[in-house]
Formats: C-alpha cells, structure tokens, sequence
C-alpha cells in the first residue's frame, strides 16, 4: 500500500513474543480461544509514537510474521 494510505506512513516495527501469546491476541482482537481455534498472532498500532507491534507465542513460522507485518503496513484487510 502507498504510505500516503497507510494508517502510519513509516512504522517502526516491534516484535513482541510471549508465553501467553495466544491469550494476549485474543484479548488484543477479541477473538475467542476454543477448543478448535484460536488467534496465532496479532498487531496493533500505536498511531502517537508511529510504532506497530507484532505480537506471537514463542513458538511461531514466519508465515504468521509476515502476516502481521502486512498489517503493520496494510491495517485491517480482513475487515
């Protein structure tokens, strides 16, 4: 996406992992654990400081980093 569309034109990009990487995702997007699923990592935005954190368990593939990365750059192309 062009920077002049992004949420933050230039982010700085913080990688956070963390033990409870799959309860802090859901809490961060809401997305419920179940028996069956739950979310694999997450990013959010902090617009004041221009930063986006990606957020992951432990234990991840680069296939959820780069995911999110495009979040950082991209915001919410689920929705």
């Amino acid at each position: 996406m062009p920077a002049a569309k992004r949420t933050i034109a230039e982010p700085k990009v913080k990688y956070l992992p963390r033990h409870d990487g799959f309860e802090y995702c859901s809490r961060i997007t809401g997305v419920p654990i179940t028996p069956t699923s739950r979310p694999m990592a997450c990013a959010f935005w902090n617009v004041r400081r221009q930063e986006c954190t990606i957020v992951t368990p432990m234990s991840t593939g680069y296939n959820y980093l780069g995911h999110e990365l495009r979040h950082c750059f991209e915001g919410a192309f689920h929705d």
